[in-house]
C-alpha cells in the first residue's frame, strides 16, 4: 500500500501513532522515500496537511489511530473538504471484523462508525478488505481526492489484521482524472459581451481560482474590468495590480465597499460559493444586475444570490476561453474606468494613516505595517480571531503564494499548524503566521514540531489575554461586556521553555528585519509576544453585521 502511493506521488505523512495503525508507521519508517511529521494531535496534523498542499501542489496524508485518533481528525478533514484541499486520511482499525468480537476503538458500523462520521466530507470511503486488495483500494481512494472537478479528502480505514498481513507486490498504472472540457462558444460571448456593455461591471475572484492566477488575470486585462477577490481569494492577483479593488467580504477594503455600493449591473463570479464573509458589505450586485457565476461544484448556484447564468466547468479553461474571445472580438470595457476611478479616490484601509502610526500602545494596524515591512517577500498565514481582520484588510498580497487564511471553516489554530506544513513545503520561503494567544494556547504544542524540524516561523502572536473577537462580537451583538479573558501568558518565557526564540513587543516599531534575523538565525520558530491596544477594530468588518442579519431572519414577526 505505502509503495502504491509512493509512486504516486504521496510522500509526506502527517499524524499522530497509535496502536491499530502501527503497521503503516513501521512501513512509512522503514521505506527511503517517505516523510513523517509526527503532530502533536490529529486535528493539527491535518491543517498542517493543507499548508504542505499550498506549498506544494502535492498530496499528503494524515494517518491516525482507531477510537481518539480518528474522531480527533474530524475538525481538519472537514476543513479540508471546505476548502477543496485533497488528501488522504488513513485510519487504523481494530480487527474486530474476523471475529465479531465487541473491541476498544471499534471503527465500523457497531463501533464509532468513522465512515457514517465523515460521510458528508470526504470524496470516497474506502475500507481495505484484504491485504492483496489494500494498494488498489488505496490508489482508488486517491483519484478520488485528486478529481480537479470536486477535489477534498478520502478516508481509508485499515484494520490491523490487514495491516500486518503478508502479500505480494502491487503495480498499478493509472491516469488522472481530468474536467478541462470546454464551454460552448456562444455562453462565452454572451458573458463576454455583458460585462463589456456594463456600466458598472466587476469581476469576483474566489479561492479556487488559485492554482489558475495566470489565466484569470489574462482573462481580466483582457476585459478591462476592475477585480476584488473573496477573504479566502487574498492576493491570487496582486492587490497592486491597476484593476484591483483588494479583498471583498470579510474586513473588505474601503474601494471595494465603494465601488460595490454604487451598484454593480454585471458580474462575474469565479470559484467561490459566495457565502456570508464572502460577500459582508460588499454585494457583488445590484438590484437589478446580471450575476455570471462560474464553479466546477454547480450546488453553489443560486444558494445566496439569484442567479442569471450559471457554469459548471474548469475555471481555467473558462478564464482562457473568455480572454481569448474578448481579444478576437474586441470586447474591453470602456465604462468601468471612471467608476473604479472614484472607489479609489480615497484610501482602501480604515486607517489611512497606519503604517507610521506612533501610539505609545502598539496599534494592530501597525503590527501589521511593522510585519510587512520586516519580511518582505514572506508567505503571510493567519489564524482565526480578531487579528486575522486586521491581516485581511491592511496587508498587501502580491500574489497567489502570500497569503493564506482557512475560511472554509474558520478553525482557530488552523492557522499556527498550517505554517508548519507550508514552512516544510518551501523551505525557501519566510514564513509569517499572524495568530492570537487564544488560539496558540489551543495548538501551541505544535511548536515542538516546528522545532524538530528546524522551521523559521514567524509566530506574530497577538496576546490580549481574551477571546477578542468573542468579546467585541458579544457587545455589539448584544449591547453588554463579558470580559471572555485568560490570564495573560508570558508567551516569551513559555516558547523559551519549548526550546523556541522569542521577544516581547509593546511599541511601534520594534518588530524589524534586524531583529527577526537575529531571532530566527539559530534556525528555529520565534515567537514575538505582541501586546497590542486590543479595544482598536475595523469598521463594519463583516461577520457580526451577517450574524445580525441571521438573527432577524429568524425573529418571530
Amino acid at each position: 500500500m505505502l509503495d502504491a502511493l509512493l509512486a504516486a506521488g504521496v510522500d509526506t505523512f502527517f499524524g499522530v501513532p497509535g496502536g491499530p495503525i502501527i503497521p503503516l508507521f513501521d512501513a512509512i519508517l522503514r521505506s527511503p522515500g517517505a516523510r513523517l511529521v509526527e503532530s502533536r494531535q490529529e486535528t493539527h496534523a491535518a491543517f498542517a496537511a493543507v499548508g504542505y498542499w499550498r506549498a506544494t501542489g502535492k498530496v499528503p496524508a494524515v494517518v491516525v489511530t482507531a477510537g481518539p485518533g480518528a474522531t480527533n481528525v474530524v475538525t481538519g478533514t472537514v476543513s479540508a473538504h471546505l476548502e477543496g484541499v485533497p488528501m488522504l486520511i488513513i485510519c487504523g482499525d481494530v480487527a474486530w471484523e474476523g471475529s465479531g468480537a465487541r473491541l476498544l476503538q471499534s471503527m465500523g458500523r457497531e463501533g464509532v462508525g468513522i465512515e457514517e462520521m465523515l460521510r458528508n466530507v470526504t470524496r470516497a470511503m474506502v475500507r481495505v478488505t484484504s491485504a492483496r486488495a489494500a494498494a488498489s483500494q488505496a490508489m482508488a481512494a486517491l483519484r478520488a481526492a485528486r478529481n480537479p472537478g470536486h477535489p477534498g479528502p478520502s478516508l481509508i480505514v485499515l484494520p490491523m489484521n490487514h495491516g500486518v498481513a503478508t502479500t505480494g507486490p502491487a503495480r498499478i498504472a493509472w491516469n488522472p482524472v481530468s474536467t478541462a472540457e470546454h464551454v460552448e462558444e456562444s455562453v462565452i460571448i454572451d458573458a463576454a459581451e455583458r460585462l463589456a456593455r456594463a456600466r458598472r461591471p466587476l469581476v469576483v475572484i474566489g479561492a479556487a481560482c488559485r492554482p489558475h492566477a495566470e489565466a484569470v488575470e489574462r482573462m481580466v486585462e483582457a476585459l478591462n474590468i476592475p477585480f476584488m477577490t473573496t477573504p479566502q481569494a487574498k492576493g491570487i492577483l496582486s492587490e497592486e495590480h491597476p484593476l484591483s479593488l483588494r479583498n471583498a467580504g470579510m474586513a473588505a477594503s474601503w474601494w471595494a465597499r465603494r465601488y460595490t455600493a454604487g451598484g454593480v449591473d454585471t458580474a462575474l463570479v469565479l470559484g467561490t460559493d459566495l457565502d456570508d464573509c464572502s460577500i459582508g458589505p460588499t454585494h457583488p450586485i445590484g438590484p437589478g444586475g446580471v450575476l455570471i457565476h462560474v464553479d466546477t461544484d454547480a450546488r453553489v448556484f443560486n444558494r445566496n444570490i439569484p442567479t442569471e447564468l450559471m457554469i459548471a466547468g474548469d475555471l481555467a479553461t473558462f478564464a482562457r476561453q473568455l480572454h481569448d474571445v474578448a481579444k478576437r472580438l474586441n470586447l474591453r470595457s470602456l465604462n468601468a474606468a471612471a467608476p473604479l476611478a472614484e472607489a479609489k479616490r480615497c484610501s482602501p484601509f480604515d486607517a489611512e494613516g497606519f503604517r507610521e502610526d506612533a501610539s505609545p500602545r502598539v496599534a494592530p494596524h501597525r503590527v501589521i505595517a511593522d510585519l510587512e515591512r520586516a519580511a518582505p517577500g514572506a508567505t503571510f498565514i493567519t489564524d482565526i480571531g480578531e487579528h486575522m481582520l486586521f491581516a485581511l484588510h491592511y496587508l498587501t498580497a502580491l500574489g497567489p503564494d502570500r497569503f493564506l487564511i482557512h475560511l472554509g471553516l474558520g478553525s482557530m489554530a488552523s492557522g499556527i499548524c498550517s505554517a508548519i506544513g507550508y514552512a516544510l513545503g518551501d523551505r525557501s520561503r519566510k514564513v509569517v503566521c499572524i495568530c492570537g494567544d487564544g488560539g496558540m494556547q489551543m495548538a501551541g504544542s505544535e511548536l515542538l514540531v516546528a522545532i524538530k524540524l528546524g522551521l523559521r516561523i514567524v509566530y506574530a502572536v497577538f496576546n490580549d489575554a481574551r477571546y477578542n473577537m468573542v468579546y467585541h462580537g458579544y457587545r455589539q451583538l448584544f449591547g453588554r461586556n463579558a470580559s471572555w479573558d485568560t490570564p495573560c501568558v508570558d508567551l516569551v518565557a513559555w516558547a523559551r521553555s519549548l526550546g523556541a526564540t522569542a521577544a516581547l513587543i509593546e511599541r511601534p516599531g520594534e518588530i524589524t528585519a534586524e531583529l527577526l534575523d537575529r531571532l530566527t538565525a539559530r534556525g528555529l520558530p520565534v515567537v514575538l509576544d505582541i501586546r497590542h491596544d486590543a479595544d482598536i477594530r475595523i469598521q463594519g468588518a463583516g461577520r457580526v453585521e451577517a450574524l445580525q442579519q441571521m438573527s432577524s431572519l429568524s425573529s418571530p414577526a
